[in-house]
């Protein structure tokens, strides 16, 4: 559990770095908007997709001190291998870090990906492409690992889709159960970045 609390503590500093430069910068664009009250619940929901990504970023290309070095012998392309291995660390070893921090993780990091962007923005509302966004982010972020010395690993490809796809459902749900909610965001959508 200390390794957990120990990501998110890193993940917040890293945050708290950058936030306060998106804020400016969302703000100046605001303002040459012109201000409106109504656009404000959709620049929160901005607000929160960059803090969501620059702390995945923050955990997972970022360099830690000395990792820059080619570490091609860490990388796994046997699919569905993260599932044996979390098997057999919580079956044998009791062990269950691996399983928060390589299987939770991998798809709870993504969940705010998958939910934000069709929030946000009306052509990510349509099923495949909230994921899809979430396939190439993870692509992303594992090429950029190749020169570092961390694990680039098929199986985050499938489980970072899998939290796309999750916030994606959590959306729909949301959508459905909470129309008001949704229809705060609906004619702000056609904003971009």
């Amino acid at each position: 559990m200390s390794a957990i609390v120990h990501y998110l503590d890193d993940m917040l500093f890293f945050i708290c770095i950058a936030l306060p430069i998106v804020f400016i910068w969302r703000l100046v664009k605001w303002k040459k908007r012109g201000f409106e009250l109504k656009e404000s619940l959709h620049e929160v929901g901005i607000l929160m997709l960059i803090s969501s990504l620059v702390g995945l970023f923050s955990q997972t290309i970022i360099p830690k001190y000395g990792s820059i070095q080619p570490a091609i012998t860490n990388v796994n392309f046997e699919l569905f291998r993260v599932i044996k291995e979390t098997y057999n660390a919580i079956i044998y070893l009791g062990f269950w870090q691996p399983f928060y921090i390589n299987f939770l993780g991998n798809i709870i990091l993504f969940i705010p990906i998958g939910f934000l962007l069709p929030l946000l923005y009306k052509r990510m509302e349509h099923f495949p492409y909230a994921v899809i966004v979430g396939l190439c982010i993870s692509l992303f972020i594992e090429v950029m690992q190749l020169p570092q010395n961390r694990s680039s690993d098929i199986d985050d490809l499938w489980l970072n889709s899998l939290g796309a796809l999750i916030g994606y459902i959590i959306y729909i749900f949301i959508r459905k159960r909470f129309t008001k909610f949704t229809e705060a965001f609906k004619k702000l959508k056609e904003r971009s970045l």
